[in-house]
């Protein structure tokens, strides 16, 4: 009787569990909670991310393992499995979906997909979500850009819809198409947002006969001209329009049939930006790129200059040194850029308390010089406020979205006197005197103006005053400004987020290192980023990192230390706040490179913040901070102090300075010895960046002592600082009361 009573219970479960599997439609049908089984081929892998969609013959539905699921699902199911899921139905925002899965199995693989329903572009909707789709014939608003993470929108002409790029997507960095396409994806719902889902670029498919392989890029940068060479799927002619505006008034034909097309432009002005579309003829039909800027390199003196506000390991050093490696040295030079300015000055910068720069910017405001000031909404700046200075000055980016940038451009017009100042550093005691950051200094006009273009289009004119009505930030932003320039000989990469792909510069970058990347970073969260440095470590290059944040949501920290990458936190009660990346540092023979800027390795700097960054090509500042960077790796390594010898920093040629005594208690001589007759100005600063006393010896040459009155004065260790034009020496001097 038992038997026979296990045998009926056994027969009732599984016709109760036949019973309880139902099709995707009728589970579509139910409400919010329920528990239900389906069974359908799985249309996507993890291109997609966990995410699974299934679909049966009457409708799809995705299954996502979300608290509570299956401890293995999705890692064992791929597309075109046959799949049976036992789970709830859950909205999030706006889709159904089955979250958690309780139970599921692959019944079998290698099943062909379902054929994708063609629709029109306003068919990716409600009645359609999960289904796999077919969209033909429609172009993309952004035809010739490159995909990132985000969304871009296509049209058929009379209906539009778009597709999402997730972060780690394999169409990250590809040529978004300018052409005729058909789509095929997953049709799902995002905040009542309908969009497509595309898998990989099989999902893209390009329905015309002639189009563009790959867009317009620039190479041979000099004064005086450029290469501009693209590819075509089929031979056509080669030629281009260009000019300093857009209506391209200049025009080359070189006729031919090629699929290889380049042209070179000579006899251009020097640090001019060019408009540039390319255009070929197959004989049938005539097609045009996308229009860009090119800038053609400055007959500056391309100077560049890097600071840090701590000491660096100088025992790596290949000869060249930072300018200075004080937080006094770095705000000293920032001042004295602002006293040089003759026209302009142009001020992007997140944060700001420093009295003593913004009491710089009035005097130069009140001595005539244009002052124009963007900063962010939603931090301190208190040294802008009570009283509010003279000049006219912007909240930018305001919301949850940074206006993060930290930029200066002055006398961007003039080819010897234009500089930009860039780098890690926002204006504050705490990044100044505290945190870990690097300052870079550069001479070039081309570069300048660039940040202009930049400025103006977040100031929305051209003019002094800002057009209110005109700013535009964050993703309001074009990729409007030049990416290449020749400075003094030296490539150098510009980009500005979140419009011009920043991240897809950076992964770039990456992946050309030969030999081994170092990186100091206050926050990395950035999947790509994440991938790129991991592909690196995976192809045998030595990769060592720093990061500061690592208990940040989404920190690629573990990721990158689960994985074997030599990755360390900082482990110091001081802010590792640099944003910079080493590339081949000590390969001279590959292409030396330094990433630097304000910009943070993270979501929100790619896709909202306003940010700048800089690529330099050049052994010499790769060295430079390679020092820095292996100061830094000691300490987060070792716990201690791994400064070592600086000789050549602080050091100006035909000049030499002593103080004493030292330690001293109220008073103090300054004594120096000057081969050529200068001014000399002597500074005194504490270790917070803030400063105290200003001398200006007028004419001086040979030896000349100088008083230094310390009363009042507290103990603690201060800084004298000594600038002859544009180099700066220091001395530390101890005061013990």
């Amino acid at each position: 009787m038992n038997r026979l009573l296990f045998f009926i219970f056994i027969s009732i479960s599984i016709l109760s569990v036949a019973k309880a599997q139902v099709d995707i439609a009728v589970a579509r049908g139910m409400s919010e909670g329920n528990t239900v089984t389906v069974e359908g081929i799985v249309t996507n892998g993890s291109e997609l991310g966990i995410i699974r969609y299934l679909q049966d013959a009457t409708g799809a539905i995705p299954a996502y393992p979300g608290t509570g699921s299956a401890a293995d699902f999705p890692e064992n199911v791929e597309r075109g499995d046959l799949v049976q899921v036992t789970g709830t139905l859950k909205i999030y925002n706006g889709l159904l979906e089955i979250d958690p899965i309780t139970s599921y199995n692959v019944l079998s693989s290698g099943n062909q997909l379902p054929d994708p329903l063609v629709v029109m572009p306003d068919g990716i909707n409600e009645a359609n979500e999960a289904m796999l789709v077919k969209v033909n014939g429609v172009t993309f608003d952004d035809g010739g850009s490159v995909f990132s993470v985000g969304n871009y929108s296509f049209t058929d002409g009379s209906q539009s819809s778009e597709i999402y790029v997730r972060t780690g997507h394999p169409l990250i960095g590809t040529t978004i198409p300018l052409a005729s396409v058909n789509l095929t994806g997953i049709s799902s719902e995002f905040s009542s947002l309908y969009q497509l889902l595309l898998r990989d670029a099989n999902d893209i498919e390009i329905a015309d006969n002639f189009y563009f392989t790959s867009l317009p890029t620039q190479s041979g940068l000099t004064s005086d001209g450029f290469t501009i060479s693209w590819t075509t799927n089929n031979p056509g002619s080669t030629a281009l329009r260009y000019g300093t505006t857009m209506a391209m008034v200049n025009e080359i034909d070189e006729g031919g049939s090629a699929t290889n097309h380049s042209i070179e432009l000579d006899g251009l002005d020097p640090s001019t930006f060019y408009y540039v579309q390319a255009f070929s003829d197959n004989g049938n039909s005539t097609i045009n790129s996308i229009v860009k800027v090119f800038s053609t390199g400055s007959n500056s003196s391309g100077d560049v200059r890097i600071y840090f506000n701590h000491e660096i390991d100088g025992s790596f050093s290949n000869g060249s040194y930072p300018i200075a490696t004080t937080s006094a040295a770095m705000e000293a030079a920032i001042i004295n850029r602002i006293n040089s300015a003759t026209t302009s000055i142009d001020v992007c910068v997140y944060n700001n308390n420093r009295e003593t720069i913004v009491a710089a910017l009035v005097e130069a405001y009140n001595n005539g010089i244009q002052v124009r000031y963007i900063t962010d909404d939603e931090t301190g700046n208190l040294a802008l406020e009570n009283p509010s200075p003279p000049f006219p000055l912007i909240y930018g980016n305001s919301g949850s979205p940074l206006m993060h940038n930290k930029f200066f451009v002055i006398d961007a017009d003039s080819e010897n006197e234009s500089w930009v100042i860039s780098g890690s550093t926002n204006l504050t005691d705490q990044n100044l005197a505290t945190d870990f950051n690097n300052m870079v200094i550069i001479q070039d006009k081309s570069l300048a103006q660039a940040y202009t273009w930049e400025f103006e289009e977040m100031w929305g004119t051209d003019a002094a005053q800002p057009a209110i009505g005109n700013l535009k930030f964050g993703e309001d932003k074009t990729d409007n400004t030049p990416h290449l320039f020749n400075i003094n000989g030296m490539i150098v990469e510009s980009y500005f987020s979140p419009s011009d792909n920043t991240t897809i510069g950076i992964a770039n970058a990456i992946a050309t290192a030969d030999e081994d990347l170092q990186f100091a970073l206050l926050t990395f969260t950035n999947n790509e980023l994440g991938n790129a440095v991991l592909d690196a470590h995976n192809s045998g290059i030595e990769v060592r990192g720093i990061i500061d944040n690592i208990g940040d949501q989404g920190t690629e920290y573990t990721y990158l230390l689960n994985n074997g990458v030599n990755v360390s936190p900082d482990n110091n009660s001081k802010q590792t706040h640099h944003k910079y990346c080493i590339i081949d540092g000590t390969d001279d023979a590959s292409d030396p490179q330094v990433v630097t800027g304000s910009h943070n390795w993270s979501g929100s700097a790619e896709t909202r913040n306003d940010e700048n960054t800089l690529i330099f090509h050049d052994a010499d500042i790769t060295n430079i901070y390679l020092q820095e960077f292996e100061a830094r790796w000691c300490e987060a390594t070792s716990g201690t102090d791994c400064t070592t010898s600086t000789e050549g920093l602080n050091h100006i040629d035909g000049f030499e300075a002593s103080v004493f005594p030292n330690p001293a208690d109220s008073f103090s001589t300054i004594k120096m010895d000057l081969e050529e007759r200068n001014d000399v100005i002597i500074q005194l600063w504490d270790f917070k960046g803030r400063l105290l006393q200003s001398t200006i010896l007028r004419d001086v040459q040979g030896e000349v002592s100088e008083p230094l009155h310390l009363d009042g004065m507290s103990s603690g260790t201060y800084l004298v600082t000594f600038r002859i034009g544009d180099k700066i020496a220091s001395k530390k001097l101890e005061i013990v009361k």
